[in-house]
């Protein structure tokens, strides 16, 4: 005897919510045009998909809007378009995991800033700063077309069914103070207007996966940047790896030690460490290897062939990668986010890396600063989180 599992066909929206095709809806829409609070819609518009999975809502929202600011991913989709789609945002989470648990405020936050996007996180609290930080963010997102603003909120407290959501903003309607939600989740719900106090309430809610509140991002494009063509950290690192995090912490402690006498010892001694923690963390981007061990061109565009050539040999020839025996790794620890008033071994580090990084190309020192970005993004999202 089969057993049919219930299905449904889309929900109906609670009251609290006012559909964006309604009546009402096309008259809030139009009204915030002329008010000139929707121009960051059109850019929205142009890319609004539906989420591929049950729990994709972050990541789907993530694509709507790295492809809505003309974020170029690096990577190709399908041959022979470069264009984002949800199973390229693998850098900090495993999208596996993503499918089962989807992902955290904090998540987004790694996952965006991983992706060339500045990424300020607002968490919301039921305070009035907290409400006026809110309207003040949407409306420097809906009068621009370069900002925008993913709202995470409870959508029990919309009246909605579920409860953990992530959503682009796309418009705002002074005359009802309500905001335009551009829900990825279409197959659910359509898009609709809330009031912006309503919508605030259900981000000042607790995520029990972070007990922490949800809240706001902000994101542009951050410019004069380019995706990273060659080395990175493991797509297998989530943002509660532990074992990641207890690295980051045996290195700390190792910096704090006072230095070798030898510069030479000291740099076996560095560059063993630095293996041993995150060899299993290295790693080289599909299609780099042969370029990376040989000099042969990768099967890339011959420009970005070209350009991961140039990276790949001008950390293959530093002292790092000779002792260290991979270029994977050398690249981490030349990226790595030292400081100099943490410790005379971590000032040394940082002292190297500034002077090596002002004889390469710019190619290299765009992979640095961008694997960089990654690295401390991670640093501060892994739990517990070290703190430097």
């Amino acid at each position: 005897m089969s057993v049919t599992a219930p299905n449904f066909y889309r929900r109906p929206l609670p009251d609290s919510c006012v559909p964006f095709a309604s009546e009402a809806g096309k008259k809030y829409f139009t009204e915030s045009l002329m008010e000139g609070n929707a121009n960051i819609y059109f850019k929205l518009a142009a890319q609004f998909i539906t989420q591929d999975e049950p729990a994709y809502c972050g990541p789907s929202s993530l694509v709507m809007c790295l492809n809505a600011l003309e974020v170029d991913p690096g990577r190709v989709w399908k041959s022979p378009w470069r264009f984002y789609h949800e199973s390229m945002l693998d850098c900090c989470v495993p999208l596996e995991a993503i499918k089962r648990s989807g992902l955290t405020i904090y998540q987004m936050r790694c996952l965006a800033n991983c992706n060339r996007l500045n990424c300020e996180l607002v968490t919301a609290d039921e305070g009035d700063e907290s409400l006026s930080t809110f309207r003040a963010d949407v409306m420097r997102s809906v009068r621009s077309d370069t900002t925008i603003i993913v709202a995470g909120y409870n959508r029990r407290v919309l009246g909605q069914t579920g409860a953990g959501h992530f959503s682009p903003l796309g418009a705002y309607h002074s005359g009802s103070d309500s905001v335009l939600v551009l829900d990825v989740a279409r197959f659910k719900y359509p898009p609709h207007w809330v009031p912006l106090r309503t919508l605030h309430e259900a981000m000042a809610t607790e995520d029990p996966s972070t007990q922490q509140n949800r809240g706001h991002l902000v994101l542009s494009l951050r410019s004069e940047t380019r995706p990273l063509v060659v080395f990175g950290l493991r797509t297998t690192i989530a943002c509660n790896d532990a074992h990641f995090a207890e690295s980051v912490v045996s290195w700390r402690e190792f910096l704090r030690e006072a230095p070798m006498a030898e510069d030479a010892d000291e740099w076996v001694v560095v560059c063993r460490r630095f293996l041993q923690c995150f060899s299993g963390h290295a790693m080289t981007c599909k299609g780099i290897e042969a370029c990376c061990r040989n000099g042969t061109k990768a099967t890339e565009t011959d420009e970005m062939a070209e350009c991961s050539l140039k990276i790949c040999r001008e950390i293959r020839q530093t002292h790092v990668a000779q002792l260290t025996m991979s270029s994977a790794v050398a690249a981490l620890m030349l990226a790595w986010p030292y400081q100099t008033d943490f410790s005379k071994r971590s000032t040394r580090l940082h002292d190297y890396s500034l002077e090596w990084l002002k004889s390469v190309s710019e190619d290299t020192r765009n992979e640095i600063a961008v694997l960089q970005e990654q690295i401390s993004t991670m640093i501060e999202c892994t739990k517990p989180v070290p703190k430097f």
